[in-house]
């Protein structure tokens, strides 16, 4: 059996506006792709899945790329104005390839570049995790909410 997959990704601002030339696919190289509407051009990059926690949630994420200048600086500014990064991942017909079903829909907020020799790595997380990413511009610390537990017990008097 034969399937084909793409990744479509767009960049947006804190109030909800869509970053002009900022949408991407990683399927049809050397030639854009309209979905929506939209004309997505290519990018080689690759998406993790969200690592799920006990409680079922998917806090975090990424988006991973060859080290080259354009997706080093793109990652770094995504994060630097807390843009949040919709993809969208589609089922392709395997003969055609035009766009069949979209098989899942995530928004993640841009929380941090990493950058090595081999790979640029733009990190994603959650847009409800407050704890770990400062939405916006916030984080829960003591001063906030009052004492935070330092574990995982929970004792009723």
């Amino acid at each position: 059996m034969t399937i084909a997959i793409c990744n479509y990704i767009r960049f947006k601002t804190f109030g909800g506006t869509y970053v002009s030339g900022y949408d991407f696919q990683n399927f049809s190289i050397n030639e854009p792709r309209i979905r929506g509407g939209v004309t997505y051009m290519f990018a080689p990059y690759a998406v993790t899945s969200g690592a799920g926690a006990k409680g079922g949630d998917r806090s975090e994420s990424a988006v991973v790329a060859p080290t080259y200048n354009i997706a080093v600086d793109l990652f770094t500014e995504v994060c630097l104005n807390n843009y949040y990064c919709e993809i969208a991942t589609v089922l392709l017909d395997p003969t055609t390839f035009a766009d069949v079903q979209l098989i899942t829909q995530e928004t993640w907020v841009c929380s941090r570049p990493e950058f090595n020799t081999e790979r640029a790595v733009l990190q994603l997380s959650s847009p409800l995790d407050a704890v770990d990413t400062q939405i916006p511009k916030r984080a829960l610390s003591s001063a906030l909410v009052g004492s935070i537990p330092a574990t995982g017990s929970l004792s009723v008097a």
